[in-house]
């Protein structure tokens, strides 16, 4: 069913009974303080019996500016606004702006990881998209998927081009699956990595089928596919469930690489600014992610006169989403869940197991 309210409030504390034992939050009004930007509302747990102000766990969380200007540079960032810009304009250092950057994108990323699930999923995309960086960031990608029916934008990697990395993402595209009762068409190019990881993924519940564009002066002049797992049955029975695609292709993963290029320099094939930290690329992406399911209209889902966004053509909400909404709601305290997906040199972020909690 769709979701009405998406504000519901915890307990910011990690070690409160109601996140470890899953209890129903009980918060009552502590006291109100004065600040400089109006009242603000101390509530109290009743489970720890500790308070805590109520923007606690959000994007507003210590900001001493108003919530607008902090809405407002998180709408430029994702329409591809350049920093130096946003800091002319809204009076806000780089420094700044970066910080209230990497706040927002972690946010929008526990923000998706808790919402984003798709019931009864047709077919599903899958692409790479270069990045340009700079010096040993050169080598970065950036994997995609695409749900086709609903436009869902289910998951992405920054990372290179390995079986590794192949592999991750396609497990990270099936747990944004909530229920496969019929067989899922997957579509990818031709990068050998692709048979092998969705396999192992997904197993028998999708057919994959490898498609070959060949581009004559910069346009498309045939394309050609070919079935690399699952029966031809099964091939069948998916093409027979989708609505948009009359034959295997990757064109609506493509159309949403334009949408990125154009919210990211980072994503130009000529362009000045180039990557230097492969987490700068992932902020950009989350926030990107968040916006194009959540907030904005997509214009191929429109419903007489009502557009309406990927989020609600999956059922998940019943109307678009403001960032407003997103930046106050509120996750659970898990720090671990703060991690975006995005493989960083071992240097700087070396591979290791998740903590236990003992």
């Amino acid at each position: 069913m769709p979701q009405h309210r998406i504000c519901r409030r915890r307990c910011p504390h990690e070690d409160c009974r109601s996140n470890r034992e899953g209890l129903r939050t009980k918060l009552v009004l502590h006291s109100r303080l004065m600040t400089q930007r109006g009242e603000r509302r101390r509530l109290r747990c009743k489970h720890c019996d500790r308070t805590f102000v109520s923007t606690r766990g959000t994007v507003y969380y210590r900001l001493r500016r108003p919530r607008a200007v902090v809405d407002r540079v998180s709408r430029a960032s994702v329409d591809g606004v350049a920093p130096a810009v946003i800091s002319r304009v809204e009076g806000v250092s780089l420094g700044t702006i970066s910080r209230w950057k990497a706040r927002a994108a972690r946010h929008a990323w526990r923000f998706t990881q808790e919402h984003l699930l798709i019931d009864r999923p047709v077919e599903l995309q899958f692409d790479e998209l270069k990045g340009h960086g700079a010096t040993e960031e050169s080598d970065t990608w950036v994997y995609n998927c695409l749900e086709v029916s609903t436009r869902v934008w289910t998951s992405w990697r920054v990372a290179r081009r390995t079986l590794r990395s192949t592999t991750v993402l396609a497990r990270e595209a099936r747990d944004r699956l909530r229920c496969i009762t019929e067989p899922v068409l997957c579509t990818s190019d031709e990068m050998k990595y692709y048979p092998v990881s969705l396999k192992r993924a997904f197993e028998k519940f999708c057919v994959h089928v490898q498609v070959d564009n060949r581009y004559s002066s910069g346009r498309l002049v045939r394309t050609n596919w070919k079935l690399t797992w699952g029966p031809r049955w099964r091939l069948d029975a998916a093409r027979s469930r989708s609505e948009d695609s009359k034959k295997p292709n990757t064109a609506y993963v493509e159309r949403l690489h334009l949408t990125m290029r154009r919210g990211c320099s980072y994503l130009h094939r000529r362009t000045n600014g180039r990557m230097r930290k492969r987490r700068c690329l992932g902020e950009n992406l989350a926030l990107q992610q968040c916006h194009y399911n959540f907030v904005r209209p997509h214009a191929s889902l429109k419903l007489d006169k009502q557009t309406r966004t990927p989020a609600m053509q999956a059922g998940i909400f019943n109307r678009p989403l403001t960032l407003r909404e997103i930046f106050s709601w509120v996750p659970k305290p898990d720090p671990w869940l703060d991690r975006l997906p995005v493989d960083e040199t071992r240097r700087q972020d070396p591979f290791r197991a998740r903590p236990s909690n003992s």
